[in-house]
């Protein structure tokens, strides 16, 4: 939990701290996200790998919180644009593994243990980081309230520091070396497996343009109060947590790619009330549908990523939170730019168009698995002649 605290705190309040605390045009938003996204898409995704083949998992997550208290005490001590972007490409890219690395050695651990219903121990670990968020936008919000900005990156710095003893005390350090042979060649990750990956890329995006509109949106084009976005933000958190734990009961008995074309399904109705919404009673009663939503997304969607690939944890658990990831980079862009020409009300309509992409990718995603079932079959008959 103290892993998700840490961007708890952080995550909500950068659109607000570039563009206001800051004094940045909301473009600079944009730059900042693409940057340190991509950064950290290369960084966790190598450091994924290095778990699979062996490095231990524990230690990286210590690297990766490591960066994420270098990059916070910058920020709180940053007064122009440039010392956040580059404290962000520098520390929070690498910080931003933390929770990929966490889930790797949680999994490994999962692994050892007897009769552990996977799905349901991946729900309650994405339960206990949005359980983080319940509590951590608003107070986040209340700290930075007069723009006191440093307020809410110290206590996040703290959170990290916190979490890195914790690992050091606590948390066991599994060799998960595997014995491959000589000449021995990397699997190939089929089709379905990548269109199944841009589908909870494009949730990602979808929710991160209405989370990135939502404070500005809110305070400065609806008037409300300054608190108010940690409000809605921590509504939803305390709604999705049980959703996310009664999806995995729900996948014992439904098709999980069924669960998440209900769930994108939520999100589009959301998403339309969002954009019609004019009072803070609208937006609030709103956050059922989006606890729905984030919920069964978050809730499944690292298990169906790793039903694909058993044998790959590191790599699936890393290309989970990197897909989440890429989702925020190109989500927070597209927020800037209509932003920057319209008007944040507007970002509303980008989130529709997304989850309207991701239900087609799941229904590719079936077909494409179809596809490779019947490749596979047929292989086996061959081979058995």
């Amino acid at each position: 939990m103290l892993t998700g605290l840490m961007g708890a705190f952080v995550n909500p309040l950068m659109s607000l701290f570039i563009v206001e605390g800051l004094n940045s045009p909301p473009i600079y938003l944009g730059v900042y996200m693409v940057a340190v996204t991509l950064t950290g898409i290369v960084i966790s995704q190598w450091l994924g790998g290095l778990a699979d083949k062996g490095t231990s998992a524990r230690s990286l997550f210590m690297v990766a919180v490591s960066g994420m208290v270098c990059a916070l005490i910058t920020f709180a001590n940053a007064t122009a644009f440039w010392q956040v972007m580059l404290a962000g490409v520098l520390f929070l890219s690498m910080g931003n593994a933390a929770i990929p690395q966490m889930m790797t050695v949680a999994r490994q651990w999962a692994a050892r243990q007897d009769n552990i219903d996977i799905t349901s121990f991946n729900s309650r670990l994405r339960a206990a980081i949005s359980f983080a968020w319940v509590g951590g936008p608003p107070l986040g919000y209340l700290l930075a309230s007069g723009g006191q900005f440093s307020l809410s990156f110290y206590f996040a710095a703290g959170c990290a520091l916190l979490a890195l003893i914790f690992a050091f005390l606590f948390i066991p350090d599994y060799n998960n070396k595997k014995r491959t042979g000589l000449g021995e060649q990397a699997p190939v990750t089929p089709s379905s497996f990548w269109c199944l990956g841009l589908a909870i890329m494009l949730g990602s995006t979808g929710n991160i343009m209405y989370s990135s509109a939502l404070p500005l949106y809110s305070i400065n084009e609806l008037g409300f109060a300054q608190h108010t976005p940690g409000i809605f933000m921590g509504v939803v958190a305390f709604l999705e947590i049980p959703i996310m734990l009664y999806s995995a009961k729900l996948a014992r008995t439904h098709n999980k790619i069924t669960l998440l074309a209900g769930a994108f399904c939520c999100a589009i109705v959301f998403y339309v009330g969002v954009f019609f919404a004019f009072e803070v009673w609208h937006l609030i009663a709103l956050q059922l549908l989006n606890g729905v939503f984030y919920g069964i997304f978050a809730g499944i969607g690292l298990t169906v990523l790793q039903d694909q690939l058993p044998d790959r944890i590191g790599f699936t658990s890393a290309f989970y939170t990197n897909a989440i990831k890429l989702g925020v980079m190109c989500g927070a862009g597209a927020t800037g730019i209509i932003a920057q020409f319209y008007s944040f009300r507007f970002a509303t309509l980008g989130s529709i168009t997304t989850a309207l992409f991701a239900m087609l990718c799941l229904a590719l995603f079936r077909l494409l698995k179809q596809k490779e079932a019947q490749t596979e079959k047929r292989f086996v008959e061959h081979s058995a002649i």
